[in-house]
């Protein structure tokens, strides 16, 4: 990648592949790290190159202070993917959190005439417009609390909430990104001239599928939902080989 140090620090990239036609931005969940796509960098075929972003606050970054607020985030990590959207085709994939993190990028990229991804890859992500109403914030509240509150969301097991290991290293981060997601307010603007693809899971407690359906509005140029067959929503692991499959079916050919 050529590009300076810094910028590497949010556009990871586990594995170059100088030959690659297209590169896929990975947008994590909250709480989440760019470890999440290691896996993606050998399992994607060679013209995809794999660009895992790391925020900061976490993993790598964790001695850094984290983000907590979404115009400001997504602001920061359009200058620091500028450079590589000018080098080679983009594609984004975002998991739950991450989705509306490449959703609003992607609508960013737009308003300052930057070049835009060819496709966006939106899983587990909730179209936030059809809610009537959005659950109430919690990165607010005490530690027992707001972790009590998050595993009764996303049906996480209270011993992985309770372990050490996730009250030192995910629970700072995943805090930070509770306060980045409140502070998010959606706001129409016209349909984009990207196609997006959408993933949602028949049992997922999170998001419905009317709500992984409605992306469809936000589109002008094709739209396609892939439900899968899981309760989970962090099905960015356990699903991992139905999620490759449609991002290859669906990228095939977007690149030269």
């Amino acid at each position: 990648m050529r590009v300076p140090p810094v910028y590497r620090r949010w556009v990871t990239c586990p594995e170059p592949r100088p030959q690659a036609s297209l590169r896929l931005f990975c947008f994590h969940f909250a709480g989440g790290d760019a470890s999440i796509f290691r896996l993606w960098t050998t399992q994607l075929p060679s013209f995809i190159e794999v660009c895992p972003i790391e925020l900061p606050g976490r993993a790598t970054r964790r001695g850094e202070a984290p983000i907590t607020h979404f115009t400001e985030l997504i602001e920061k990590l359009s200058g620091m993917m500028r450079p590589f959207l000018n080098q080679l085709p983009a594609a984004f994939f975002g998991h739950s959190f991450g989705g509306n993190i490449a959703f609003e990028l992607t609508r960013l990229l737009r308003r300052t005439g930057e070049p835009m991804p060819l496709r966006l890859f939106l899983a587990a992500s909730p179209a936030l417009f059809v809610r009537p109403q959005l659950p109430p914030p919690v990165s607010h509240l005490p530690d027992s609390e707001f972790l009590e509150r998050i595993g009764s969301r996303y049906r996480l097991p209270q011993e992985v909430l309770a372990s050490e290991d996730f009250q030192q290293e995910v629970l700072p981060a995943l805090r930070a990104d509770m306060s980045v997601a409140e502070s998010y307010h959606y706001t129409r603007e016209a349909p984009l001239e990207v196609p997006i693809s959408a993933f949602g899971a028949e049992g997922d407690p999170e998001v419905s599928p009317a709500e992984a359906q409605a992306w469809c509005r936000e589109t002008n140029v094709g739209f396609r939902l892939r439900m899968l067959p899981s309760n989970d929503h962090f099905f960015v692991s356990t699903e991992r080989r139905r999620l490759h499959q449609g991002i290859i079916e669906d990228l095939q050919g977007l690149a030269g």
